[in-house]
């Protein structure tokens, strides 16, 4: 009796080991099928995207030439403070995983608020050749530093240059100053350089801008700016995507996609742009 009740557990054991042993494979075969189905769908909506991408935008329910985009965004902003009334451009970025967002900075032909620059140098060609080309806020070398050191001029500027002579001069004497203000100039951060008048011409209306998620915004301009000059920022900021595009270090690079052109109390209205 004995022999048959253990016989019949075993055949039990077998059939339910068989059992689950079939529930297993069927899990990892619908698990990968999944996958696959999930690959596919990615790949769907990326040639999807693309093609979106590929689409002028006069196509968009949302189009406007850039002119009468101008004349609502201006419209939607009466009334409101003109510190806010702020100009920005969207941009979608259509680009595989895995590649690296893009980033770079424009430099706006009608820069959007007043760069203080403060030039640091010993050589008095430089300092000529800088000031008739550019208003700096602050010039000088050996003087200026002293000045700064002892109180005399306030540390009131945004962004530093100098030449390589004046430099140990700065470091001794001004780091704990300017090193916590940012404003320290130094090789590293490329504010340094034997003939400045480049950097100073790049720094003056540049503008730094990085992909976030799947778009770049960035503000373009006021709305008390002329058509032309909004033209010309945005006409640079295009420029400046196409080149971070080339310098995108991956194997598949980004697409420029639907463009919006906005005010900070305005709806987002879709222009030529990619």
């Amino acid at each position: 009796m004995s022999r048959v009740l253990l016989g019949g557990s075993i055949r039990r054991c077998f059939l339910h080991t068989g059992q689950v042993l079939k529930a297993e494979e069927s899990v990892a075969t619908v698990s990968k099928l999944s996958k696959d189905q999930l690959k596919k769908r990615e790949l769907r909506r990326m040639a999807q995207r693309k093609a979106a991408a590929k689409r002028p935008a006069s196509d968009h329910p949302l189009y406007m030439p850039i002119s009468k985009a101008l004349r609502f965004l201006r419209a939607a902003e009466v009334g409101q403070p003109s510190s806010q009334q702020t100009l920005n451009l969207t941009t979608l970025i259509v680009a595989e995983r895995g590649v690296p967002a893009l980033s770079g900075s424009v430099s706006f032909p009608r820069p959007i608020k007043e760069t203080k620059i403060a030039v640091f140098s010993d050589d008095e060609g430089q300092l000529k050749t800088v000031a008739e080309q550019f208003n700096c806020h602050l010039l000088g070398g050996s003087s200026l530093i002293e000045k700064i050191k002892n109180g005399d001029i306030p540390v009131d500027f945004d962004k530093a240059f100098a030449t390589p002579e004046i430099v140990p001069a700065l470091t001794s004497q001004l780091a704990r100053v300017l090193g916590p203000r940012g404003v320290l100039p130094t090789v590293k951060k490329g504010t340094v350089a034997p003939d400045i008048t480049p950097l100073v011409k790049q720094s003056l209306g540049s503008m730094p801008f990085r992909q976030q998620g799947n778009c770049i915004s960035i503000a373009v301009g006021k709305c008390s700016f002329a058509d032309g000059q909004i033209l010309e920022n945005i006409i640079a900021t295009q420029e400046a995507y196409k080149e971070a595009l080339v310098n995108q270090k991956s194997k598949k690079s980004s697409m420029l996609g639907k463009t919006t052109l906005s005010s900070t109390h305005g709806p987002g209205i879709v222009i030529d742009f990619a």
